[in-house]
């Protein structure tokens, strides 16, 4: 909804603000937040628990690898099986006792209760434990010896893939074995495989939210307290968010649990951020206009109607933009960025109820005592001294050409940084530290066949199995080293499945899965880029008959593909809501054009600078493959956000001014607490920074800096100055609305004549 400074919507903003500033809705409306809030409360630990799976997370909907996963998932014995793969490794080389170590070790895990749903625990020398099968055709002990003799592998498999189950059994296998440092022999064992990553990157995220909220409310009160000097204003919009976050967390399980939508740790990591983050930003638009109400007037009931009614319009446009892009985010494939955007839609929508209801009730309900100890006085016809804010005012208002001339130099030539591009980050680089999961995965990718440490996973149609197999081992030049079968596929009663079964062009009978492990690194690019040659391949030599390839090169690449497309859908659909967002609430076009192409400046000189940030001074050269459509979302949407309570402002002056002095007298009167918003959100992303997953850390960078890029640069310096130079051109095709000039306030002319001298 965007809300224009008349009609039905304006009418509709004013009703609702005096329902909450009312003597009596005031605190039913305040009870009736803090009731939602405290039913939500209990199903938090359902969300987090539903947030931990992301066994799915990270697959493309309706990808060649995603299939192979659900068919054997569904129709292999292999079903929902999570293998934990253990590294015994020893420099000197594995002696007898070290397979008797593992020996013992395989036992003691075949014994112990803390491993849910064990199905098998096998080592080289024998099969500790789980009954024989006649459909396995695992590996054996020369696959799970390394060619050198200083490794062997051992494997612990578990029916099941729920996470908490594998944290568990992760947990009790690392109890078991040596440590990674080494045992008093000098053996050292890692846990890795399937198991090992979703724990290792689980235990990254664990807890993540309660440390993210911390820190964020530790950094927003500091913030607040230095903009306010008042500890009870600094609260109120951190309370206000908290109880908006308690009710968005209750509305997404139930979205969640209704099966509308999936959620990940990922998500909620970011949802805590943005909340708290655009949260506090709407709430501080009110509280600053309350307070220069209640210097205006002394009742406390008209101060706060007459606040929200000025703030209401562009924080309803402002959250319809975030809230819509976040929304678009639904059309992607890439099943992590399609889910986020329903619940982070959700909760800004939340966010501006709240902001727009909670809020002022509270402040209402608090009166002037809520700025204690630095009170509002009733003095309507003071001149307060020149701000600081005035004295750019000025600035800009003297000198536009020049101003923008600079700013968009400095914007673009932070953006060439990053033309070049960076690799993607590959599995190993994905930890800020690297865990036992990657150390065990390395040490595999050293003494084995590169790609045993992540194999390709074949499905494909029993009668041309062999044809396959030959096709993708055979001769120097393919990069498949050696293929194993794993399983023959089985009906529900273990029984071949019948033509019904449902597969991939071709027959549907018999299937049989293999392993194929790589002459590469299969978290390298190289490996990424062999896949479509592969299954080209593969799909040749079956003549037409069921093949599939999938596994993590495969899903790698299939992201890939699909992070293209839905940059290439998303970003112009994101753009086009936007434009057509600014164009109804300015009733103009030329404006919204280069307000739009400003932030998309800023987007690339925080991609292009944190590009040379990470490559030269932090050593990391490759980047998340997410990265640049999530940065995009992010900036595009919030850096708007800023200037439209830039531009409502100037909208509203124009009431008063010609467009060149609305434009100097919105400038001064918001720049101080759009700034202060600024620092907010940028503080609040910085503290993504803090979790030891690489990709979050490099969101948070980017992102805080694309922000402060916005709120220093473009919204402060470039937009104005744009508009000054255009003058009534920014309201083409139509008419500005501006009535005839009248005289400003004296410290606003002074402001100009400064900058004019």
């Amino acid at each position: 909804m965007v809300v224009s400074e008349g009609g039905g919507p304006m009418r509709l903003l004013t009703r609702v603000s005096m329902i909450a500033a009312g003597r009596r809705s005031r605190w039913v409306v305040i009870a009736a937040w803090l009731a939602f809030a405290m039913l939500a409360v209990p199903l938090q630990a359902d969300l987090n628990e539903r947030a931990a799976d992301e066994s799915e997370t990270f697959l493309v909907r309706g990808s060649e690898s995603a299939a192979v996963k659900k068919i054997v998932d569904e129709r292999f014995r292999l079903g929902s099986e999570t293998a934990a793969v253990i590294v015994y490794f020893r420099e000197s080389g594995i002696t007898p006792d070290d397979g008797r170590r593992a020996d013992t070790d395989a036992l003691a895990l075949c014994r112990s209760a803390a491993i849910p749903n064990l199905r098998m625990v096998a080592t080289p020398y024998q099969r500790a434990c789980g009954e024989a099968d006649p459909l396995d055709m695992s590996p054996g002990a020369s696959l799970l010896t390394s060619p050198d003799e200083t490794v062997i592998l051992s494997t612990v498999l578990m029916a099941d893939d729920s996470t908490p189950d594998i944290e568990q059994a992760v947990a009790a296998i690392r109890e078991v074995v040596p440590p990674a440092t080494g045992d008093e022999s000098g053996l050292r064992a890692f846990v890795t495989g399937r198991a090992g990553f979703e724990a290792d990157r689980n235990a990254a995220l664990g807890g993540v939210n309660g440390t993210l909220l911390a820190v964020t409310v530790a950094v927003l009160l500091l913030l607040l307290l230095v903009t306010y000097r008042s500890p009870l204003v600094a609260l109120v919009p951190l309370a206000v968010v908290a109880l908006a976050y308690l009710v968005t967390s209750g509305l997404a399980y139930g979205l969640v649990a209704a099966g509308a939508t999936d959620i990940s740790g990922q998500t909620t990591s970011i949802l805590v951020v943005l909340m708290f983050g655009a949260g506090t930003d709407y709430c501080l638009l009110i509280v600053a206009r309350f307070r220069d109400e209640l210097r205006r007037t002394r009742d406390v009931r008209e101060a706060m109607v007459a606040a929200a009614r000025r703030t209401g319009p562009a924080i309803v446009s402002a959250g319809a933009i975030v809230i819509g892009t976040m929304t678009i985010l639904a059309l992607a494939d890439f099943n992590a960025t399609r889910e986020m955007g329903p619940i982070l839609a959700l909760g800004v929508a939340v966010m501006v109820c709240a902001g727009l209801t909670l809020l002022p009730a509270v402040l209402t309900a608090l009166g002037r005592r809520a700025f204690w100890p630095a009170v509002p006085r009733l003095d309507p016809g003071s001149a307060p001294a020149i701000t600081f804010w005035e004295r750019v005012a000025g600035l800009v208002h003297a000198r536009p050409g020049v101003i923008a001339a600079a700013v968009a130099a400095v914007l673009a030539a932070g953006a060439l940084a990053g033309l070049g591009g960076r690799p993607a980050l590959d599995f190993s680089e994905s930890f800020r530290e690297a865990p036992d999961s990657v150390l065990g995965q390395q040490v595999i990718r050293d003494h084995f066949i590169p790609g045993r440490a992540a194999p390709l996973r074949i499905v494909v149609a029993d009668d041309v199995a062999g044809k396959v197999q030959s096709a993708l081992t055979e001769g120097t030049h393919t990069p498949v080293a050696d293929m194993h079968a794993v399983a023959r596929s089985v009906g529900a009663d273990g029984s071949s499945p019948g033509a019904e079964a449902q597969g991939r062009p071709g027959s549907a009978n018999d299937l049989i899965t293999f392993d194929a492990d790589l002459r590469m690194d299969p978290f390298s690019e190289q490996a990424t880029d062999a896949v479509p040659a592969l299954r080209e391949v593969a799909e040749r030599a079956a003549g037409g008959r069921t093949v599939m390839i999938g596994g993590t090169v495969a899903e790698n690449y299939d992201a890939r593909q699909a992070l293209g497309r839905d940059t290439g859908l998303i970003v112009p659909v994101s753009l086009a809501l936007i434009l057509v967002v600014l164009a109804v609430l300015l009733g103009a076009v030329v404006m919204p054009l280069y307000v739009i192409a400003t932030v998309i400046l800023s987007f690339g000189f925080a991609l292009g600078v944190s590009s040379l940030v990470f490559t030269h001074l932090m050593g990391q050269p490759t980047s998340d493959p997410n990265l640049p459509i999530y940065a995009f979302i992010f900036l595009v949407a919030l850096g708007v956000d800023y200037n439209v309570f830039l531009l409502g402002r100037i909208r509203e002056q124009l009431r008063k001014h010609e467009t060149r002095r609305a434009v100097t007298e919105a400038l001064a009167r918001t720049g101080g607490v759009i700034t202060s918003a600024g620092l907010v959100l940028a503080a609040t992303f910085a503290t993504l920074m803090v979790i030891q997953m690489e990709s979050l850390f490099q969101i948070g960078f980017v992102v805080t800096l694309g922000l402060l890029a916005d709120t220093f640069l473009v919204r402060a310096l470039l937009v104005p100055a744009l508009a000054i130079m255009l003058g009534e051109r920014n309201w083409w095709p139509f008419n500005a609305t501006a009535l005839p000039p009248e005289a400003g306030p004296p410290t606003v002319r002074a402001a100009v004549s400064l900058g004019e001298s």
